[in-house]
C-alpha cells in the first residue's frame, strides 16, 4: 500500500507542474493558474514527503495509565491521516477538476465552467490547509513531542 501511496503522491506532482506548464504557455502566463498550480505542487511535495517520513512515536513519555496512552496513541495517528488525507485527497480532486475544466472550455469555449472552477479554487485552498497541518504535525509535535 506504501507503493501505491508513493506512485499517487507522484503523480499529483506531475499533475501540478502540468497546471503550472498549462498557466504559463497555454494562458499566457496567468497569475491565477500559476498560483494555484504552485500550490497543488508544495501539496504534492508535502504528501511525498510525509509519506516519506514513516510513522514514528514522539519521545514523550506521557503519565497514566495503558488505555490512556494507546486513546492518546490513536488520537495523535488520526491527526496525522487527518492532514495526509486533507492533503493528498483535495490534491488529486482540485487536479481532476482542472482537467475537467480544460476538456469543457475546448468543448465549449464559452469561458470557464463555474462549478468546477470553484471545486478547483477550493480544492486548492484545503490543499494548503492540509499541507500546513503535515507541516505543523512534522516539524512542531513529533520534535517537541507535544500533542494538541
Amino acid at each position: 500500500m506504501r507503493a501505491v501511496a508513493f506512485v499517487y503522491a507522484g503523480l499529483l506532482v506531475v499533475g501540478a507542474l502540468g497546471v503550472i506548464a498549462m498557466g504559463v504557455y497555454a494562458y499566457g502566463r496567468s497569475g491565477i493558474f500559476i498560483v494555484t498550480g504552485a500550490v497543488l505542487l508544495m501539496g504534492a511535495v508535502v504528501l511525498f514527503w510525509a509519506l516519506g517520513q514513516g510513522r514514528h512515536t514522539s519521545g514523550n513519555p506521557g503519565a497514566g495509565t495503558r488505555t490512556v496512552k494507546a486513546f492518546l496513541r490513536d488520537l495523535i495517528g488520526s491527526f496525522r491521516v487527518f492532514a495526509l488525507t486533507l492533503t493528498g485527497a483535495r490534491t488529486g480532486v482540485a487536479l481532476a477538476m482542472f482537467v475537467l475544466m480544460e476538456v469543457s472550455r475546448r468543448h465549449q469555449p464559452t469561458g470557464v465552467p463555474i462549478v468546477p472552477g470553484a471545486i478547483f479554487l477550493l480544492g486548492c485552498g484545503l490543499t494548503f490547509l492540509g499541507s500546513v497541518f503535515v507541516v505543523v504535525d512534522a516539524l512542531y509535535f513529533r520534535r517537541t513531542g507535544r500533542r494538541f
